[in-house]
């Protein structure tokens, strides 16, 4: 993988197996976000190719089908600017969802995370310790 030219991770292979967790560790600029954007069909591999479940994650419409069946937490929340129901319903409608489906899974993850009060209220105007919870429930 190259970004700006420059060689930033080289992974000769690596696989991942079904219901298998594996840890990324390393220091700041190893390459662990790059390795995982990659993954995501989120940056083009300079080199070599993607494989999800046996199929190549090259075409545009082969890396969306991958990423419906993942999830990417980052260190940041990444908010949209509305309320948090809609930013945790975001990632159900993507999946395509229905709207009742969406709606009582969104309500019961509100509840789970207990963001219920919170619902109507913005995602960006949290308090920063509330922030990262709309987030944890999108999934």
């Amino acid at each position: 993988m190259e970004r700006g030219g420059v060689e930033v991770l080289d992974v000769p292979a690596f696989q991942l197996h079904e219901n298998e967790c594996v840890s990324l560790i390393g220091p700041n600029g190893s390459g662990k976000s790059t390795l995982l954007l990659s993954m995501m069909g989120l940056l083009e591999p300079t080199a070599g190719q993607v494989l999800f479940r046996g199929e190549a994650t090259a075409s545009a419409r082969a890396a969306i089908a991958c990423r419906r069946k993942l999830a990417m937490v980052l260190q940041e929340p990444l908010l949209f600017d509305a309320t948090v129901y809609e930013n945790v319903a975001s990632g159900l409608k993507i999946r395509g969802l229905d709207g009742a489906e969406t709606r009582r899974r969104v309500l019961a993850y509100l509840e789970r995370f207990r963001l219920t009060e919170m619902a109507q209220r913005s995602a960006r105007k949290q308090l920063p310790k509330e922030k990262a919870r709309p987030k944890r429930s999108r999934r």
